[in-house]
């Protein structure tokens, strides 16, 4: 006990010499060495200094609304948001000791290593504290300084591999195909032959386009290659998602004979239908984990590091809550791909996204998805190793599209080619063909005929 109490009146570690490197070069570079150290400066809070603090806030504020970042106009700013307080002889200070910008991102990583260290202190002292808890208590602390604790050896500079190791694994990947994970779907796998582990591949689409029904067609097919594969079901629960999974492994079943009401003859047709496909699905789907409980991406973590999946997918991202008071949705969505990715890498396994697109699409002339059209879609074009699009042209004029015909865009493609491919899709099905003429053959079957 009094070991603990020493510790924590030992000043925290921190690195004012770093700090002040940091902010010295972007007050003397501007945006582009702001850009460059804000990727190892992901929380104000990485500051020690309460007057650092106040300048990074301030590069922050600045940076949001596209304004140039120098002495002037930081503070500038400072005095705007604490009441004419000047930092003016202190910035000037910062940016004279700077002898070169050049290594602006080691220094931004040594106040993010420190960071990290003032966190597990802070984190371990925590868990002493709650150490008499039921452990469903103290869990989810543990767990937060397991990757506290994984950031900081990952920060370290012995990590590297030998690279004849790097080549055998490289061979071994080729020759066994462990490395790429295929999609099953020919319009999916045509631009790069399928996902990569410890990457992330994101679909991005507006409401109603099929975005979920081609996530479970994706997991039917995963689930037939033997892979193991989780689900976070964010907007549906895993009882609906079933159904539909249902409907996407008979032949007859519809998705509206499952939501209408029918009479009670056809109502036995449908349960002896639903019966028999349920005992098929039991069986096929021993390795899929589906959860629709799991609000916190934390909890997502959680769950991906005890079960270590093949693949997650995810529907969808902009469901997921941030725990840590985030200063705008875009750092959430920043947050939340990194995470992932880096989850990717720890585990192995490849992450499948959804996400939905702005409202900017539909007022446009030509509403065709494009990169642009990601919320947050800087965030993601950097992280995704593939960046699709599902459009299903259909929801915007009935008269001019097929009902049974949708695109796959390929819009980023960082192992293969971006493009179009055309697929075949029946929503009442839910299920995607080859071709637009299977889709609209098997359109036509039904159970209960009107």
């Amino acid at each position: 006990m009094q070991g603990l109490k020493d510790n924590a009146e030992q000043v925290a570690p921190h690195s004012v010499e770093a700090e002040r490197a940091v902010l010295g070069s972007v007050l003397q570079a501007g945006t582009p060495i702001f850009e460059k150290v804000g990727g190892w400066i992901r929380n104000t809070d990485a500051f020690y200094l309460d007057l650092h603090r106040k300048i990074w806030d301030a590069c922050v504020e600045l940076y949001k609304i596209h304004n140039p970042i120098d002495i002037i106009t930081i503070n500038s700013k400072i005095r705007e948001t604490h009441k004419g307080m000047s930092v003016g002889y202190e910035l000037s200070g910062m940016v004279d000791d700077i002898v070169s910008v050049s290594r602006a991102d080691v220094y931004a990583k040594i106040v993010w290593e420190k960071y990290i260290q003032r966190q597990i202190s802070k984190s371990a002292y925590e868990l002493y504290s709650m150490s008499y808890d039921e452990y469903s208590v103290v869990s989810a602390r543990l767990d937060s300084h397991m990757r506290l604790i994984g950031e900081l050896q990952d920060l370290a500079p012995s990590r590297k591999q030998d690279i004849a190791d790097i080549v055998s694994a490289a061979v071994e990947s080729i020759k066994d195909k462990t490395n790429v994970i295929r999609y099953g779907i020919p319009q999916l796998d045509k631009p790069a032959g399928g996902m990569t582990r410890k990457e992330i591949t994101v679909l991005g689409g507006r409401p109603g386009h099929g975005k979920t029904t081609l996530m479970i067609n994706i997991v039917r097919t995963l689930i037939e290659q033997d892979y193991k594969v989780m689900v976070f079901n964010r907007e549906m629960s895993n009882t609906e998602m079933m159904n539909k999974i249902f409907v996407m492994e008979a032949d007859l079943l519809s998705y509206s004979d499952l939501r209408e009401k029918h009479d009670e003859n056809n109502e036995s047709i449908v349960m002896k239908e639903v019966k028999g496909v349920a005992s098929h699905v039991d069986k096929k789907y021993k390795k899929l984990l589906m959860y629709d409980d799991v609000r916190t991406l934390d909890e997502s973590l959680r769950e991906l590091g005890k079960e270590k999946p093949d693949v997650v997918l995810d529907d969808y991202i902009q469901l997921i809550k941030v725990d840590g008071g985030f200063d705008g949705r875009r750092f959430e969505i920043e947050k939340i791909m990194n995470e992932y990715k880096w989850a990717c890498k720890r585990y192995d396994c490849s992450a499948f996204l959804l996400s939905q697109l702005n409202r900017a699409i539909e007022m446009r002339a030509d509403p065709r998805p494009r990169m642009s059209d990601y919320s947050e879609s800087g965030v993601i074009e950097q992280t995704a190793e593939t960046a699709l699009f599902l459009w299903y042209g259909y929801n915007f004029d009935d008269s001019a599209y097929d009902k049974n015909e949708a695109d796959v865009i390929a819009a980023k493609s960082r192992y293969g080619q971006v493009g179009t491919y055309t697929i075949g899709f029946s929503g009442d099905k839910c299920k995607y063909y080859n071709t637009v003429e299977e889709a609209q053959a098997n359109q036509r079957k039904s159970l209960l005929l009107d």
